[in-house]
Parts: structure tokens; C-alpha cells; sequence
């Protein structure tokens, strides 16, 4: 009877607390080339109102119309194949994008880091390579001064393309990470 219970107690425990998996591994702060070195350029007031897209004077009759107008000056960000480190050039868009979150219009609105991957490589990899661009750009924007609170983190893996053909140019754009402003 005491070995039952025993035996009972223990097949409890190892099956609530031994098929937990893994969490798939983050890029470090390290893994941003370019960007971790670098101190983010300060703009001023003029400077930020002056963004292509985003219009601080215009008065907007909804949130949903405030996010769209801002959404616009926005860009994603793509990475190479099976990378998630930000390249050199991807950089502008890096320091353009943490200016226009850090505006006036953006500052209380939340943001949505989607990482995305073309359709090579089995679902794991795809969403797990989908979280490690995410927070490749998270860190990155953090280092260009955008608050990390304010962001989270997804991964649509190979389900969101934006781009369906088999080439290497329609691959190439569906490895990005967007950003999506929310209330």
C-alpha cells in the first residue's frame, strides 16, 4: 500500500514537473553588430515632427487612426538566411523606428516585435529563429532608446509571409521582423 502511494506521488511530480521543455535560446545583447558599440543619435522636437509619415499637429479622431498614421513611418527590419543578427544596413531603419516610437504621438502606445521566417526549415526552427529576430531588434531598439517595457515579443515562424512564390528574392522578404503599434 505505501509502495502504491509512493509510486503514485512520484509518477505526479515527474509528469507535471519532467515534460516542461526548453525555451529556445535568445540572442544576446552581444549578437547585435554594429548597434551595442554605437550611442543612438538625439533628436530634437523639430527633428522628430519632421518624420515622413507622422504628422504631430494632425489631429486624429480615433487610436486606431493615430496608430495607422504612425505605423506608416515605420519599417521592418530583414535578416539573412538562418541569421538573426541585425545587419549594417538594417541599421537606419533601426534608429528611424526608435525615433518615430519614441515620438510624441507614440510614447503611451505598446509595440509588437513579429518575428517571421521564409518557409526553409522544419516549424520549431522557424519559430524558434522567428523569437531570436525578435529580440534581436527589441535589444537593438533598447540600445537606440526605446523603453523595453513597452515592447513584446512574437514569432509567426514561416505562417505570415508576405510573399508566396519559391525564389530567393520572395524568401528574402519574408525574413523580417515587423513592428505593430497597440493601445
Amino acid at each position: 500500500m505505501k509502495n502504491s502511494l509512493i509510486f503514485g506521488i512520484l509518477f505526479t511530480v515527474l509528469f507535471f514537473f519532467g515534460c516542461a521543455q526548453k525555451a529556445p535560446e535568445l540572442a544576446n545583447e552581444n549578437s547585435i553588430t554594429g548597434i551595442a558599440g554605437s550611442t543612438p543619435e538625439i533628436t530634437n522636437d523639430s527633428q522628430i515632427s519632421n518624420m515622413e509619415g507622422v504628422d504631430e499637429s494632425a489631429s486624429y479622431g480615433s487610436v486606431d487612426e493615430r496608430i495607422a498614421a504612425i505605423e506608416q513611418g515605420v519599417e521592418p527590419i530583414y535578416f539573412a538566411t538562418d541569421s538573426y543578427t541585425i545587419s549594417p544596413s538594417e541599421h537606419r531603419k533601426i534608429e528611424a523606428n526608435a525615433q518615430v516610437f519614441n515620438s510624441e504621438l507614440a510614447r503611451d502606445l505598446s509595440i509588437k516585435l513579429e518575428g517571421n521566417c521564409d518557409e526553409w526549415g522544419t516549424d520549431e526552427y522557424n519559430y524558434a529563429l522567428g523569437l531570436k529576430r525578435a529580440k534581436s531588434a527589441k535589444d537593438a531598439l533598447s540600445v537606440a532608446g526605446v523603453d523595453e517595457a513597452r515592447m513584446a515579443l512574437i514569432s509567426y515562424g514561416e505562417s505570415k509571409p508576405i510573399c508566396s512564390e519559391h525564389n530567393e528574392a520572395c524568401w528574402q522578404q519574408n525574413r523580417r521582423v515587423d513592428f505593430k503599434l497597440l493601445p
